[in-house]
C-alpha cells in the first residue's frame, strides 16, 4: 500500500520544559581551588521509562478516514486485539488510557496526542563518559490506515557511545499488504536487528535525557529493482528515517511514511522527541563528576558550634511549559528552599552560591536567572544578587552566583533561603524537554 499524501493545516508547536536536578556540593573552610572530582563508576539501572509519540504523522488521519492509532502489545488492527496496558507497556492518550471510541480523536488536524510509556527498562549508565545501555521488554503496535497496515516493535534496546552518538535497534514484525487487496494482511516473520533510530548529541550521565531521532539531512536511497519512490532532497527538512527501518517496509507498504518523498505530508514524518528517565532508578549508585544528589535533614537539637545546612525538598524543579512572549520564550518557577543553621562561636562568614550546567539538547544554561531571597530570617542571612537570563546579554547561572551570605560577627540561629527562577530562552528554541544541573556549594 503506497502512502497517499494530502494538504493538511499543520498543528501549533508546544513547547515544554523537565526537570530541574538540583546537585549539592559541601566545602568546609577556605574555598578549594584546582580540586580533581572523583571518578564515577558505572551504575546498574532498574526501571528506566522510555516515552515517544512516534512521529506527527502517527498522529494523524490517512486519507479515508480513521486514524493512526498506537496499541500496547501485538496487534492484528483489529477490535479484538486493540489494548492499551500490556506488561511493561502503555499506551496513553492526552495523558490517560484510550478507549476504542475515543482513540481517533483528534486525528483530522494531526492531534490525536498519543505516545507509547514503555516501564522497567535496565542495564547500565556510566556517569563519567555518558555511556549507556537499556533494555526494554514488550510490544508496541503502530496501526496505519485505521488498522488495515499493523506492525509491532518489541524489545528495544537503547545504547549512546561516549562520543553522544546512539541507536534505538529492536525487533520488527507485521502484515504484508497491498493497495490492491488492502484487507488482506499476510503475516510477515520477525525481522532482528532494526534501528528504530539513530541519536546524536546524547548525554546519559545524569538523570535522563531527551533527543529527538536524526532525520533532517539523512539521505536515503530506494534499493534497486524495489520500485521506492526517489528522496525528495530540495524540501525544506528533508530526510529520512534509518535505511533498515525504511526498507523493512517495503513488505508492509508503508515505505513512502519515513522519507520525504515529495508530497504534502513530508514536513509530518520526522521523528518527534524520545525521552529516556532513569531518576530513582539506580541499583549500585556510585560517585558522579564530584557531585552528588543529596537529602540532608538539619536535626532539631544542634549542637554548639556547627555550621550545618540542607536542601529542603526533592531537589527537583519542574518550570513546567513556556509562554510565548514575542520575542523570547519564558518559564519561571523557584528552587527547593535551603535551611542553614550556624552556632558557631563569633559568627564566622559564610556563603551558598549556585551555577548552572548547560541544558540537554545543546542548550545554553546562560538562559536562566535568579532572584535570591531571604524566606526566614536567622544566621545573619542576606540575599545575594539578581542574576538576569542572559538572552539579551551576560552570562545568567553559568557563572557562580550568590544566592546567600552573612558576614562576620553575626548571631547564631537559622535562615531558609530560596530563589525565583527565570528561564529565557529565544523564540526559535525547538519543541521538546530540556535538563540541567544546578549545582549548590557552601563556604564557611
Amino acid at each position: 500500500m503506497s502512502h497517499l499524501d494530502r494538504s493538511v493545516r499543520p498543528p501549533g508547536v508546544g513547547r515544554r520544559l523537565a526537570t530541574l536536578a538540583v546537585a549539592g556540593t559541601v566545602v568546609a573552610g577556605s574555598l578549594a581551588l584546582g580540586a580533581v572530582p572523583a571518578s564515577a563508576a558505572p551504575q546498574t539501572i532498574d526501571g528506566a521509562v522510555f516515552e515517544w509519540g512516534v512521529s506527527t504523522e502517527m498522529q494523524a488521519a490517512p486519507p479515508f478516514g480513521g486514524c493512526n492509532y498506537l496499541s500496547a502489545g501485538e496487534s492484528d488492527g483489529t477490535q479484538a486485539s486493540y489494548q492499551t496496558s500490556v506488561g511493561d507497556v502503555t499506551v496513553l492518550k492526552d495523558g490517560a488510557a484510550p478507549t476504542w471510541a475515543n482513540k481517533c480523536n483528534g486525528a483530522p488536524t494531526r492531534a490525536v496526542n498519543q505516545k507509547v510509556v514503555w516501564s522497567g527498562g535496565s542495564g547500565t549508565v556510566d556517569p563519567a563518559t555518558g555511556e549507556a545501555q537499556l533494555s526494554f521488554t514488550g510490544q508496541l503496535s503502530l496501526n496505519f490506515y485505521g488498522g488495515l497496515v499493523p506492525f509491532t516493535i518489541e524489545d528495544p534496546v537503547v545504547t549512546v557511545a561516549a562520543d553522544g552518538s546512539g541507536q534505538v535497534v529492536a525487533t520488527l514484525f507485521g502484515y504484508a499488504s497491498s493497495m490492491e487487496n488492502p484487507t488482506v494482511k499476510v503475516p510477515l516473520d520477525p525481522v532482528t536487528g532494526i534501528v528504530v533510530a539513530d541519536l546524536s548529541d546524547v548525554n546519559a550521565g545524569g538523570t535522563g535525557f531527551t533527543v529527538t531521532p536524526d532525520y533532517a539531512g539523512v539521505e536515503y536511497e530506494p534499493p534497486a529493482g524495489s520500485g521506492g519512490t526517489p528522496q525528495n532532497r530540495t524540501v525544506a527538512g528533508w530526510g529520512s528515517w534509518p535505511d533498515s527501518w525504511v526498507d523493512f517496509h517495503y513488505e508492509t507498504g508503508l515505505t513512502s511514511y519515513w522519507y520525504s518523498s515529495g508530497g504534502s505530508a513530508d514536513p509530518y514524518k520526522a521523528p518527534t522527541a524520545i525521552t529516556i528517565s532513569y531518576d530513582g532508578g539506580v541499583v549500585d549508585p556510585g560517585p558522579s563528576d564530584g557531585e552528588q544528589d543529596i537529602t540532608v535533614t538539619v536535626p532539631e537539637v544542634v549542637e554548639p558550634g556547627e555550621f550545618l545546612w540542607s536542601i529542603d525538598g526533592d531537589q527537583a524543579v519542574n518550570l513546567g511549559e513556556t509562554t510565548d512572549q514575542g520575542t523570547y520564550l519564558q518559564a519561571t518557577g523557584a528552587i527547593d528552599p535551603i535551611s542553614v543553621t550556624d552556632t558557631r562561636a563569633g559568627g564566622p562568614e559564610w556563603s551558598i552560591s549556585g551555577q548552572v550546567s548547560d541544558f540537554t539538547g545543546g542548550l545554553s544554561g546562560k538562559y536562566l536567572g535568579w532572584s535570591p531571597k531571604v524566606l526566614t530570617a536567622g544566621a545573619g542571612a542576606t540575599a545575594g544578587t539578581a542574576v538576569s537570563a542572559g538572552i539579551d546579554a551576560g552570562n545568567g547561572l553559568t557563572e557562580s552566583s550568590t544566592l546567600a551570605a552573612a558576614s562576620g560577627g553575626h548571631a547564631a540561629g537559622t535562615a531558609s533561603v530560596g530563589a525565583d527562577l527565570d528561564l529565557r530562552l529565544p523564540a526559535e528554541t525547538p519543541a521538546g524537554s530540556y535538563t540541567a544541573t544546578l549545582t549548590i556549594t557552601a563556604l564557611s
